[in-house]
C-alpha cells in the first residue's frame, strides 16, 4: 500500500532482461525490453503491484510464445518512472500571440470564467461581424449547448460526449 502527497501521479515500470537458450551445443543470448501501461495513482487509489507483475509476466510469455525457448538469465534494468499527472483541460482566457492575432484567422473569446470551450464552440456557430472576442454575442446562445454530465473544464476525453449530446448543432 502506498500513499502519495501530491494530487495525482503516473507510475510506469520499464525493464530490460537478458534471455538465453541452448541451440546445437551453443548458447544464444537476446535482450528483451518491457514496459507497463502508465497507471494513474491518487489519494483514493493504491499502486497495483500485482497488476504490474502480471503485465510484465504476460509480456515475457508473449515474447516466448513463438517457441523461442528463451529463459530469463537476468534482469539488467528495472526502472520505476514516476511523473506528476496534469490532465489536459480548458482554462480561462489566454491572450493569443501577436503573430496569430495579426492573421485575423482565429476567434479568441475574452472570458473571465472557465467556459472557454463553450465560448469557442459558440463563436463558430454564431459568429458576429464585429467584436468577435466579446462573450456578450454568445451569452444568449449558451443554453443551446447540452452539457449534461460534462465538467465545464472540458477535457479531451469529454469531447465525444459533448459531440454526442450536441449532434444537431453540427
Amino acid at each position: 500500500m502506498c500513499e502519495f502527497v501530491c494530487r495525482s501521479i503516473r507510475v510506469q515500470v520499464r525493464t530490460t532482461a537478458s534471455f538465453t537458450r541452448e541451440v546445437e551445443a551453443d548458447v544464444q543470448s537476446v535482450v528483451g525490453y518491457f514496459q507497463t501501461t502508465p497507471e494513474l495513482i491518487n489519494s483514493s487509489t493504491n499502486l497495483d503491484i500485482d497488476g504490474i507483475r502480471s503485465s510484465l509476466d504476460s509480456q515475457v510469455e508473449i515474447f516466448n510464445a513463438r517457441g523461442s525457448g528463451f529463459t530469463i538469465n537476468r534482469i539488467s534494468e528495472f526502472t520505476v518512472v514516476i511523473t506528476k499527472y496534469h490532465p489536459l483541460h480548458g482554462r480561462s482566457y489566454i491572450q493569443s500571440p501577436k503573430w496569430l492575432q495579426n492573421k485575423h484567422s482565429v476567434v479568441n473569446v475574452r472570458n473571465e470564467d472557465e467556459k472557454c470551450f463553450l465560448w469557442a464552440v459558440l463563436s463558430c456557430l454564431h459568429e458576429p461581424s464585429r467584436n468577435k472576442e466579446c462573450t456578450n454575442h454568445y451569452k444568449p446562445h449558451l443554453t443551446s449547448l447540452k452539457v449534461s454530465g460534462i465538467d465545464i473544464l472540458m477535457s479531451p476525453k469529454q469531447i465525444p460526449l459533448f459531440e454526442e449530446q450536441n449532434q444537431k448543432l453540427q
